[in-house]
């Protein structure tokens, strides 16, 4: 069943049918100012983060999707109401239409009833903290229609514990106000005049207004009968305690075909209101601000576009996947609609990853990422596991509370730095990686020698912030020189302790490769020669300890007392996702052992839905392999599909020269292609999920939390540098596709350093994996494609075979 579809053209998911079996969500905001919104327009807003600084509230229910930012209208001749989106009204859906287009940072409502059709555009323009709510009400009748339109948000306490826990403290910490179309809420123990007050304010002038929630609902009523839209007037309430609303009422006299257009703002800061409200009554400002908005993702969706024979592959890669890749790098795992209501701290393997994905589109948020990342590393270099940058930002250390950008508590010294029990083994390996991937992006090869403290004390080079991560991994093997597991590697729920994992060993090994091209690169023969050696040493204990010869696949990991995880011998457990894929994404493994180790993860693993983590599920509780042994069968780690290590398949896949088989896994897991199948999957057909439930599970093909997953990151850069094949060295840009074979060619167009390159890829035989020739201009390339002249526009072809 299809509840809408993708209209490319505009960047823009329709959604034809608001009935949807859950709550389908957008992510409005590229800096600090956040909405969080459903298709019905429930979510929250907060200030660089919602677990301190809300700014409206929200109940985590995925079946009520409440309460959210709601604009309703009343027919003042009749007493009828609705709201502009279909919740949380909900009228019928025989009497009236709606269609809900979420963009990249904006969403659009549009409801046609009773010859009324208005529409809401909600976005946050670039620069400002504040979320606008353009509102257009047309008058589709014969006759001259009296409307009311009333706004509805319900603020927060700032805290996420005051909103759903402490509201002894929270009913009486907070006061409205209202003056000159502005309601603003008070935090009066909050002494940052910032944070401290949000309002909602409207470019018309109110003929009523209501600043407390049980004032504008009315006693046993919610959001779906307020009393205030029912009555057609607001009581005109603002005070101190219990608990806030925004809510500012007009009244409109609307000719036929006639429409009337107003603006509601959202925002915080002292005085902001009037500023805002001020500024958006001229509605070209208005117009220009979304226009902002549109030309930042323009901006960035071009420096990558394909034309390929794969149409949800293109309308993904163009849109959908660098709008998620965008968001969890800006957002990270802050927060989500449903299941997680907000955190503070970065995920250290999270960010790395995530910000390896977004370089060419966003290089100066990646580059911020990297300098929290190296402020959260260690000098025996691990990462912190969970950190909130702020704490080692020495802009930020010595702020008094009042004019820190986010209120937020400091721990002492010994609860930010936790020691090698709690360190997590692969956190600190993606950092080298991904300083690469940013330096062969920009070409700023300076970073390198730029000097970061260490979280503990000290300071290093970026260079030597990197040999410490590939140091300290290989000062931490277990008895047959395998990397340890320790708290975890990227499983956090196969907890090896003493043990030893594959994954990790892998992973070192392809951070060390990385590495050793990026001393190559600058001379450092020492290095060159040192880290060659140590990568040697890792290639030598894989082999030899983590092949399976039974089975023909490298087993998981090594518990602490020498118990081999994924073997052919067990019963649970059995093959695992992410030792076989990083064995040859790695480059560790030979061609006949790495096509060997893929066909098991085919043969074990794979659904219509993607690639299980790991099969069978894990039934038999067993601490020495972790808490993955007590998860419920295929769900999450055990035996679900889980998304994030699917990416990695298609590009061990791609490295095999295997591109029938990369394309079968990449397809399986699109959520394009699960579009027409939404009874099934459940959640948006146009965000990459954490997991799916496996096939040892009742709902197996159902997809859960949308948009926060490190999924999005590894599917841009799998598909795009492996698949299509387009990618970076330090010698310049590489071209090595590995496609389908029925596929004739595609086209890419990528920017890369101010210039241009549109490349046009020929497969006349049909094959997966091979170049016979690239020209440059017309002129024969052989390598890498150097960079060119910032400005220009530059002509590649590339003929496969």
């Amino acid at each position: 069943m299809k509840y809408g579809y993708f209209d490319n053209d505009n960047r823009e998911y329709v959604i034809t049918r608001p009935d949807v079996p859950a709550p389908w969500t957008n992510y409005l905001g590229t800096e600090k100012f956040c909405t969080v919104i459903s298709h019905n327009a429930g979510g929250y807003s907060f200030y660089n983060s919602p677990e301190y600084n809300r700014v409206t509230k929200f109940r985590p229910n995925a079946s009520f999707d409440r309460p959210g930012h709601y604009v309703y209208l009343r027919d003042d001749e009749t007493g009828d109401y609705w709201s502009i989106s279909w919740q949380p009204v909900a009228k019928s859906l025989d009497e009236a239409s709606y269609e809900i287009r979420h963009g990249l940072s904006y969403s659009k409502f549009k409801c046609e009833y009773n010859g009324i059709t208005a529409s809401k555009t909600l976005f946050v323009p670039k620069g400002e903290d504040a979320e606008v709510w353009d509102v257009v009400i047309k008058n589709d009748s014969d006759k001259p229609r009296t409307i009311s339109a009333f706004s509805f948000v319900e603020f927060s306490f700032s805290h996420i514990e005051s909103d759903n826990q402490n509201h002894q403290m929270s009913l009486y910490s907070a006061g409205t106000s209202y003056e000159d179309g502005v309601i603003e809420c008070d935090l009066y123990y909050n002494t940052n005049e910032f944070e401290g007050f949000y309002y909602l304010a409207s470019t018309f002038d109110p003929d009523s207004y209501d600043g407390q929630r049980d004032s504008f609902l009315g006693l046993y009523r919610d959001e779906s009968n307020p009393i205030a839209v029912e009555q057609g007037k607001c009581s005109n309430t603002a005070q101190t305690c219990y608990n806030h609303c925004g809510s500012l009422h007009k009244q409109f006299v609307i000719q036929p075909g006639e429409e009337v257009r107003f603006v509601y703002i959202l925002g915080l800061g002292k005085g902001n209101g009037a500023k805002l409200r001020a500024k958006y009554q001229n509605l070209e400002n208005v117009d220009a601000a979304f226009a902002g908005i549109k030309a930042h993702w323009d901006e960035r969706c071009a420096k990558f576009q394909v034309k390929s024979p794969n149409e949800g592959l293109d309308t993904m890669l163009n849109t959908w996947t660098l709008y998620q890749a965008e968001t969890c790098v800006v957002w990270s795992r802050f927060a989500s609609f449903i299941e997680v209501g907000g955190r503070t701290g970065l995920g250290y393997r999270d960010t790395a990853q995530d910000a390896m994905a977004v370089p060419h589109s966003n290089p100066e948020m990646t580059k911020k990422r990297l300098i929290d990342l190296l402020r959260g590393q260690v000098k025996a270099g691990y990462g912190l596991h969970l950190f909130d940058p702020d704490w080692f930002d020495p802009e930020k250390a010595n702020i008094e509370p009042s004019k820190s950008p986010t209120v937020v508590p400091t721990p002492s010294d010994e609860d930010k730095i936790h020691g090698i029990e709690d360190t997590c083994s692969d956190d600190h390996l993606w950092l080298v990686p991904t300083i690469c991937r940013y330096v062969m992006e920009t070409g700023e090869t300076d970073f390198f020698n730029e000097i970061i403290p260490f979280a503990d004390g000290g300071e290093a080079t970026v260079y030597d912030h990197m040999k410490a991560a590939l140091d300290f991994t290989a000062e931490h093997v277990g008895r047959t020189g395998i990397a340890k597991g320790l708290r975890a590697d990227w499983n956090d729920c196969l907890n090896l302790g003493g043990g030893e994992s594959s994954m990790v060993a892998f992973l070192h090994y392809w951070a060390i490769t990385e590495f050793i091209d990026l001393a190559k690169f600058l001379g450092k023969d020492e290095d060159i020669a040192r880290y060659a050696d140590m990568a040697g040493g890792v290639q030598n204990a894989c082999e030899k300890h983590l092949w399976d010869e039974d089975g023909g696949w490298y087993i998981r990991g090594i518990t602490k007392h020498g118990d081999k995880v994924g073997t052919n011998e067990q019963t649970e457990g059995k093959v695992h996702l992410e030792s076989n894929t990083w064995a040859v994404v790695s480059g560790a493994v030979t061609q006949e052992r790495g096509e060997k180790a893929m066909n098991a993860v085919d043969e074990y693993l794979y659904s219509d839905y993607g690639l299980h983590l790991n099969a069978p599920s894990f039934a038999t509780p067993n601490d020495d392999i972790g808490f993955v042994t007590r998860v419920y069968q295929g769900v999450k780690e055990n035996g679900a599909i889980f998304s994030h290590p699917n990416p990695w398949a298609w590009v061990a896949e791609a490295k095999l020269g295997r591109g029938d088989q990369a394309m079968k896994f990449y397809d399986a897991l699109n959520p394009y292609n699960q579009n027409d199948m939404i009874e099934k999957r459940i959640t948006e057909p146009y965000s990459y999920v954490q997991f799916i439930m496996g096939r040892d599970h009742q709902d197996h093909g159902r997809a859960n939390h949308p948009w926060l997953t490190g999924t999005s990151g590894w599917a841009y850069i799998a598909a795009t540098n492996f698949i299509l094949g387009v990618r970076l060295s330090f010698d310049g840009l590489i071209i090595d596709p590995c496609i389908p074979t029925d596929w004739p060619g595609f086209d890419v167009t990528r920017q890369w350093r101010g210039a241009t390159y549109n490349i046009n890829v020929v497969n006349p035989n049909h094959v997966s994996k091979g170049i016979t020739s690239i020209t440059l201009n017309g002129e024969t390339v052989d390598g890498a494609i150097a960079p060119q002249a910032e400005g220009t526009i530059n002509t590649v072809t590339v003929v496969m075979g």
